[in-house]
């Protein structure tokens, strides 16, 4: 059975300013190199006048993995994640999937990037599915909470990439 998750972030940007970073290769390269981990890299990138498509490869190392996690994963972990926008007319949805390559497990969503004001909010929606018995519903937790930990770096570093480059 997969878990689900919730996650909310504002911006102190208009919503078009978040939307220009994300389709922006650059910025991309710059968030993988700052939070993305070791050999993290950008494996596809289009940005177009129906929307955004991003392609990313991760990786972690068994050692830095959780010892539930070590007892079924017994290599290191390549994460392959898959993040798509539709255009921006004011909003935005994207949805997202990541998968552990060759590994038992997956994470898909939805996010919503819109106005408030001339701030902007990220609402995601994601759900996380282990299909190891006995303890997938122990790794499903450790997942969504992983993810939801990466999001705020992710976020954090979004933020001051924007006030930098934007």
């Amino acid at each position: 059975m997969a878990r689900r998750t919730e996650y909310h972030k504002e911006f102190p940007f208009p919503a078009e300013k978040v939307f220009t970073a994300i389709a922006t290769k650059q910025y991309w390269e710059d968030r993988l190199a700052a939070v993305g981990g070791t050999n993290a890299r950008v494996t596809s990138f289009s940005a177009d006048d129906s929307g955004i498509t991003v392609e990313l490869e991760q990786f972690i190392p068994r050692s830095k993995l959780p010892s539930v996690a070590q007892t079924v994963i017994k290599n290191d972990m390549v994460i392959e994640r898959k993040e798509s926008w539709t255009k921006f007319d004011g909003t935005s949805t994207g949805e997202l999937f990541a998968t552990m390559k060759g590994g038992p497990g997956n994470v898909k969503g939805t996010r919503t990037l819109k106005a408030d004001g001339d701030r902007s909010v990220v609402d995601a929606t994601v759900e996380g599915r282990v299909s190891v018995p006995i303890v997938g519903g122990k790794l499903e937790k450790l997942v969504l909470q992983s993810l939801v930990d990466l999001y705020e770096k992710e976020d954090k570093f979004t933020a001051d990439w924007i006030e930098k480059n934007l």
